[in-house]
């Protein structure tokens, strides 16, 4: 199961949005809304995908626009919030 840390969360989805849009990690700011960064449907769908995969972890598909930051997905996330 996926750490219920607000921090490690934030770290574990930074990382995936750098993968996602090429970048470095350090380009993502957790604060800015994903879809501002330039992360679309698909790969919101591929980041729910992720957090399945690899951390046990069901949550809705729209979880990119009810929490539209990274710190925001983290906060709910740890929160056991997750569909």
């Amino acid at each position: 199961m996926i750490s219920t840390d607000v921090s490690e969360l934030a770290d574990w989805l930074v990382g995936k949005v750098a993968a996602y849009l090429n970048v470095s990690p350090a380009a993502v700011d957790a604060d800015l809304p994903l879809a501002d960064c330039g992360i679309d449907s698909a790969m919101s769908l591929s980041l729910c995908a992720d957090l399945q995969c690899e951390h046990g972890l069901e949550v809705e598909t729209t979880i990119v626009w009810d929490y539209p930051t990274i710190n925001a997905i983290a906060e709910h996330l740890a929160g056991g919030q997750g569909g």
